[in-house]
């Protein structure tokens, strides 16, 4: 008996953040004034890392350059605004080639292949991040019960691994999944 309610504890995280992404289009990893966070709306990080794990969540920086966590649905809805390789670095396009050509590899790995160093490296997956054109894909090393590293890939191998063909695009409804969270300014600024 305590092995079902142990099990069934471990499923509340899960079911909240599942609850969340299903009315609202992004969350916050860190704590943010009047935006809701990971662990303020009751999830915790082997949660989110499943659901990132899953496909259900798509791992950017899209919100004011903070890790930021967003639904499959709004991802789809946020997609024709971003992923502009015009606007990226020559070494987060370096970063972003070497991904598309091997698949998905951890930033040891990325810094070792592309002799980067920690801040040039730091910098362009920052940028990579923000234009939505590489995400988490799965967990490398868990570092404690609260952060875990990743292996990182491309957009579009994280849409052949998750599809999104099912999703219907529309601004309205991208507007919907944003509004209860930042103002028709914010929403604007955000689809520059």
């Amino acid at each position: 008996m305590s092995f079902l309610c142990e099990t069934h504890q471990e499923s509340i995280p899960i079911e909240l953040l599942k609850g969340y992404f299903s009315r609202n289009g992004f969350l916050l990893c860190n704590e943010c004034r009047n935006m809701p966070s990971l662990f303020n709306v009751g999830g915790d990080w082997n949660s989110i890392v499943q659901l990132i794990e899953e496909g259900q969540v798509f791992y950017s920086k899209l919100y004011k350059g903070r890790v930021t966590y967003l639904s499959r649905e709004f991802y789809a809805q946020v997609k024709p605004y971003r992923q502009r390789m015009e606007s990226i670095s020559s070494h987060s396009r370096l970063i972003y080639n070497l991904l598309d050509t091997i698949g998905y590899v951890n930033a040891q790995d990325i810094k070792r292949l592309l002799n980067l160093s920690n801040k040039v490296y730091t910098a362009a997956m920052h940028e990579l991040s923000q234009e939505l054109l590489v995400t988490a894909i799965q967990r490398d090393k868990t570092i404690n019960q609260n952060w875990s590293s990743f292996y990182w890939g491309t957009y579009k191998t994280w849409e052949s691994l998750h599809p999104i063909s099912g999703i219907e695009v529309s601004t309205s409804r991208l507007k919907q999944l944003l509004d209860r969270l930042i103002s028709e300014k914010e929403i604007h600024k955000l689809l520059k």
